[in-house]
């Protein structure tokens, strides 16, 4: 790539535009780096559902026509599924597409079988429904699972990457739940024509890595990185590797 992207960073279930903060200080110094919370995440308003994709697209577009520079559009878990889902719409505009610990189809169903087990599904609902902080932190957990971490740097990991000051609404929790579950891009995947990053933990136990080889098998013109003793959130705990990974493949962009 000649020039430099915008680089457009959507963040997961639960979450907030913070759990970017390594991305945010190694990329912005030299490139436009954009991180947009999910309706009813991050402290940015509730939205109801049928209204969080056509939002979503509403803000890519916005940051994508200011500068009017090649993008690139990364989704993490249920950003990756947003992003699978808006790239029809934004092919045009977009330079490339990363997507982090992501799934075409969320839940395990009938011939779909890399999907969470209803064990992990489970845990979703109970944290949305009740959303203390213990169970919130479970699941911060639950996304590290895999990485060789003591207790004390899985601590301040979640100290840095959540927002305690906006916590996810009730709705905004609910609502991302039900996109989660709806959301089923495996019809669409032979159709991606953006130059595409896989990126998974080889120990998610969140995604399944298969999801994410299935997606690089399907689309047609992918690159796939599995890191090893990582979880769900590759990007956060091995940020260095994954940072640099990014900033290579999309060097290697022809525009």
């Amino acid at each position: 790539m000649t020039s430099l992207p915008n680089i457009i960073f959507l963040h997961g279930w639960g979450q907030s535009t913070q759990i970017w903060h390594q991305q945010i200080t190694y990329f912005s110094p030299f490139t436009r780096t954009y991180t947009i919370n999910l309706p009813g995440h991050g402290g940015a308003g509730d939205i109801k559902e049928p209204q969080w994709i056509a939002h979503l697209n509403q803000e890519i577009e916005y940051h994508i026509n200011t500068h009017q520079q090649p993008t690139i559009l990364v989704g993490w878990s249920l950003g990756g599924q947003i992003a699978l889902t808006l790239q029809a719409a934004l092919q045009d505009k977009l330079a490339g597409l990363v997507l982090v610990s992501t799934t075409p189809a969320f839940r395990q169903q009938n011939h779909w079988l890399h999907g969470c087990s209803d064990e992990v599904w489970q845990g979703f609902e109970q944290a949305s429904q009740q959303q203390t902080p213990k169970l919130m932190q479970r699941f911060f957990q639950m996304m590290l699972h895999g990485d060789k971490l003591s207790r004390k740097e899985m601590q301040n990991i979640a100290k840095t990457a959540i927002n305690k000051e906006s916590p996810p609404t009730t709705q905004g929790l609910a609502t991302g739940l039900n996109l989660l579950s709806d959301l089923d891009n495996r019809p669409f995947l032979g159709d991606i024509q953006l130059p595409t990053l896989v990126v998974h933990g080889a120990q998610d136990v969140i995604v399944p890595t298969k999801a994410g080889q299935y997606l690089a098998a399907r689309i047609p013109n992918t690159q796939l990185q599995i890191f090893e003793d990582c979880g769900h959130a590759p990007f956060l705990t091995h940020h260095v590797a994954f940072n640099q990974l990014l900033e290579s493949w999309w060097k290697n962009l022809s525009m």
